[in-house]
């Protein structure tokens, strides 16, 4: 079974499309989507209307993102360290106001975790490790193999999916996997979408990490030509000041 995965697309279709078509080249049996959808770029709807044409392959949870938009936005963000600004707020809002009442159902069935079993491995997905009171866990950007087993603590399982670092890292151990492929959406200084595809066949799991070229240049220029809110901060962050 082949399956790719991917997190973090959060609203860039450019780079949404370049990654299915590579997943298509190599016929990928399934998705895995490890959530934050929408947020950050320019094209929340058209994300999810791509991913509704996937459905049939796509198996997916909610990040963080989704949660905003189906229940509300949090006082305190990046583990409770600071509020989230008006200009923030203001951002949010305009990405739900993007999103059609068909999308908003799709992301409304997207459950917060998920365990499937594909030829008899056990895989958890999740955006991001949480705490018995739904909190999402310390946010550690390159976690070691030991910090891994900590974050996934009491959950049993071959391999773990989870995202929301926006920053690539994969471990192993004992033949029991850590992966987080890296943000799809968020390119920094590059011209990459991350993702990756996950080999399961007669009981050997391997993982090939992908780095898909795409034009970063033409969704900076949506962005600026949107100018939603926010976006000037947003280039900065998410996109490298470009």
């Amino acid at each position: 079974m082949k399956l790719g995965i991917i997190t973090d697309i959060h609203s860039n279709i450019i780079a949404l499309n370049s990654v299915l078509k590579e997943f298509e080249k190599i016929k990928i049996d399934k998705i895995i989507c490890c959530g934050d959808i929408i947020g950050i770029g320019p094209n929340p709807e058209e994300v999810v209307q791509a991913l509704i044409q996937v459905e049939d392959k796509l198996i997916a949870v909610r990040g963080n993102h989704e949660k905003y938009l189906l229940e509300g936005l949090p006082i305190n963000v990046h583990d409770n360290k600071r509020k989230m600004s008006l200009e923030e707020i203001q951002n949010h809002i305009w990405t739900h106001s993007r999103i059609s009442e068909q999308s908003k159902k799709f992301l409304e069935k997207l459950p917060i975790n998920k365990s499937i079993q594909i030829e008899n491995k056990k895989i958890y997905i999740i955006h991001y490790p949480m705490n018995r009171d739904g909190k999402y866990k310390k946010h550690i950007k390159n976690p070691t193999i030991e910090e891994n087993e900590k974050m996934f603590i009491g959950i049993d399982s071959d391999i773990y999916v989870y995202g929301h670092t926006h920053v690539a890292c994969i471990n192993n151990k004992y033949n029991k996997w850590y992966i987080n492929p890296g943000s799809l959406g968020c390119p920094l200084q590059s011209d990459i979408a991350n993702a990756g595809v996950l080999n399961i066949e007669d009981d050997k799991i391997s993982f090939e990490q992908l780095d898909i070229s795409y034009n970063v240049d033409e969704v900076i220029k949506e962005i600026k030509k949107i100018k939603f809110p926010f976006y000037e901060e947003i280039l900065k962050i998410f996109y490298g000041d470009r």
